[in-house]
């Protein structure tokens, strides 16, 4: 599953007893006015440490709305700073989406946006770390070069019974209206898959 401050608090020790297998945490977001302020998601430093102590894989992500490859530079430093204590077993994600017409990100290119995956993901990989992409069907066509990120991981959110999308994926984010003991609402659901 990954969670953010949307889940409030949460039973670490129910939601490994339920049989969830690992965790992705929001460690922060970018806010999207004009200002764009880096901000720690006020649930992280409680997250990475219940669900550790709880004996779960962990990994994490970080809500992009940066507008150029200095912002996800940025972004990626302030990520590194909250790990730096930290060890992961699953990667660190570049989790950038598109919210509205008025967002600080509305006219963002492709282009744009495939170099601001590339500068965060060169940069969490150089200190040590996996790095991963996020991304839904519609960036894929259109708001992304994927072909130049193909040697990160992808995760994909794709609401469906079944994977219907034709390329590799890492991880898929199946629903988000799932539900899991130690947890009140709804929460995303993921698959991380196994490649021989």
């Amino acid at each position: 599953m990954d969670v953010s401050a949307y889940q409030g608090n949460i039973d670490w020790k129910k939601v490994k007893a339920s049989g969830i297998d690992f965790a992705i945490i929001r460690l922060g977001y970018r806010g999207y006015g004009k200002a764009g302020k880096l901000v720690e998601d006020e649930y992280a430093k409680a997250n990475l440490k219940g669900a550790t102590e709880a004996g779960l894989p962990i990994g994490a992500y970080f809500f992009s709305q940066a507008v150029s490859v200095e912002e996800a530079r940025q972004e990626a430093q302030f990520v590194l700073e909250m790990a730096k204590d930290m060890e992961f077993d699953m990667p660190i994600v570049f989790d950038w989406e598109y919210l509205s017409d008025t967002a600080r990100t509305a006219d963002v290119d492709a282009r744009t946006l495939t170099d601001c995956a590339i500068a965060f993901c060169e940069t969490i990989e150089a200190a040590g770390y996996t790095p991963m992409v996020y991304f839904n069907i519609q960036q894929a066509r259109t708001r992304m070069y994927l072909e130049e990120l193909l040697e990160y991981k992808f995760w994909l959110a794709l609401y469906d019974s079944s994977m219907t999308y034709q390329y590799k994926i890492d991880m898929w984010q199946y629903t988000c209206t799932g539900s899991v003991p130690g947890i009140s609402g709804n929460v995303d659901i993921n698959v991380y898959l196994q490649y021989d």
